[in-house]
């Protein structure tokens, strides 16, 4: 079998002002992408919003799109999502756990993010959104890392893309922004459409976006990670 992920992250930087880091990721077997990429687009084109999917440039006139649009995610069987989300981010001690290097912890959190992914002796595309001039080195260095994890045992090919090019990374950015905002407490000001994104995330699914998922999830997985504070 051969299958397409797609990855996001938001606030991977230690010098970036939230608090949070999550990284997340939609997967789905690869014959199914363009029947979902194709029928996000119908969506889009049903509700007259055929503008870039974005958490950040969501309207509040669309909420019967978003809410078919997630009822879509949680209906297919095709689909599944994993989360790696690190709170207290500000007291990481990189010093201490990963070789005084911040992108080493980078690179744990996005294995972890794309491991209930993996299986040996199958075949991965692997989408990571673009994000800065270092997409090339981190995309060498998780191969490498997923590589050795798996003796060599897995196929796997990186490709990085701007959000636009894909429905399914879109819909990526989607989910880490509910989750991100669910667990957030330095919210200048609250936002209805994205409390309702979230209200209708958790009433679908009957998950709480602020607490772990059980390791059995399947469907839609959040990891909650807390750095150690000594």
């Amino acid at each position: 079998m051969s299958y397409k992920i797609f990855c996001d992250e938001s606030n991977h930087l230690k010098s970036d002002q939230s608090n949070l880091m999550i990284i997340g990721a939609v997967g789905c077997p690869n014959e199914q992408v363009e029947h979902i990429n194709r029928y996000i687009k119908h969506l889009k084109h049903k509700y007259n919003a055929n503008n870039e999917l974005k958490w950040t440039k969501l309207n509040n006139n669309k909420r019967e799109f978003y809410t078919e649009l997630l009822r879509f995610f949680f209906s297919s069987t095709d689909l599944r999502f994993n989360s790696q989300l690190v709170l207290n981010k500000s007291i990481l001690d990189h010093r201490r756990y990963n070789d005084d290097e911040e992108d080493v912890f980078y690179y744990k959190m996005y294995y972890y993010a794309l491991l209930p992914f993996l299986r040996p002796m199958e075949q991965y595309n692997i989408f990571m959104d673009y994000k800065d001039t270092k997409g090339g080195q981190r995309v060498k260095k998780l191969r490498e890392v997923i590589q050795n994890s798996f003796y060599g045992n897995i196929d796997t090919d990186f490709t990085i893309i701007h959000s636009h090019e894909s429905q399914i990374m879109q819909l990526t950015d989607v989910l880490i922004g509910a989750i991100s905002y669910k667990n957030r407490k330095d919210i200048d000001h609250v936002s209805d459409i994205k409390k309702f994104i979230v209200q209708t995330i958790e009433e679908i699914s009957g998950i709480k976006l602020d607490a772990s998922t059980p390791q059995w999830e399947e469907k839609f997985r959040i990891f909650r990670f807390y750095p150690r504070s000594f």
